[in-house]
């Protein structure tokens, strides 16, 4: 439809990465905002810097999270603004929400958006990961009520017997399960001890923020990303 591509190719030329659109009507309204469909935004990680994590998080990967947070925020914004010029109702969502509760959750995450627009799976380390850039992508969502063009929605996790982000989770926060679209994050995997540990990673290097990156950094999917975009550098 012609009003997915001028958005999409918008935000292209605007520095997305990952486009994909989702029908959410299958999901709880309370959740969605009421909105019927919804638009997942990517933006791949600097390969050079997700290399540099290997023993730890560094400021250069601290300061390419915030650049990449920020330009998402850019992103959404403008989807929202597209869209409601065209006529539409569109919810822009930050890249990096702040949780209320314990749980180190929301309502709706903005992996389960990518998911249900095709664009990924979930890990074993409760991370989307891509095929383009495996988990070495920030996303951020918009809700809206336009008819998009939706993706085939991916309910099952790809990572068949792969365990990498499990055994290099410096938290053990992952029990090595595979994700699917009837399976909480709770089963699988454990996000106050991910949390906690990334907290402790990142204060020692004096940075006040919960980033650790060491499940990106680990992945296959991850490091076929690195290595093409190396030929390329």
């Amino acid at each position: 439809m012609e009003l997915s591509l001028e958005l999409r190719r918008m935000l292209v030329d605007l520095g997305a990465s990952l486009i994909g659109f989702a029908d959410l009507r299958q999901l709880s309204s309370n959740c969605r905002k009421g909105m019927e469909y919804g638009i997942s935004i990517g933006i791949g990680l600097n390969p050079l810097i997700i290399t540099g994590i290997e023993n730890g998080p560094t400021y250069e990967y601290f300061e390419e999270y915030k650049r990449v947070n920020n330009l998402l925020d850019t992103l959404a914004l403008k989807a929202g603004n597209f869209l409601e010029n065209a006529g539409h109702k569109a919810i822009f969502r930050t890249a990096t929400e702040v949780v209320a509760d314990s749980t180190y959750s929301t309502d709706l995450p903005h992996k389960t958006v990518a998911t249900r627009a095709g664009l990924g799976w979930i890990g074993k380390c409760a991370l989307l990961v891509t095929p383009e850039f495996g988990s070495a992508v920030r996303i951020t969502t918009v809700l809206t009520d336009a008819h998009l063009e939706v993706g085939v929605p991916i309910n099952e996790a790809r990572c068949g017997n792969c365990n990498q982000c499990v055994i290099s989770c410096p938290g053990n926060a992952s029990s090595g399960e595979n994700w699917s679209i009837s399976k909480h994050r709770d089963e699988f995997f454990n996000a106050s001890e991910c949390r906690k540990t990334a907290r402790q990673k990142a204060a020692r290097i004096g940075i006040d923020s919960t980033i650790c990156g060491k499940c990106i950094e680990v992945c296959p999917w991850t490091k076929k990303y690195v290595k093409s975009s190396n030929k390329v550098i």
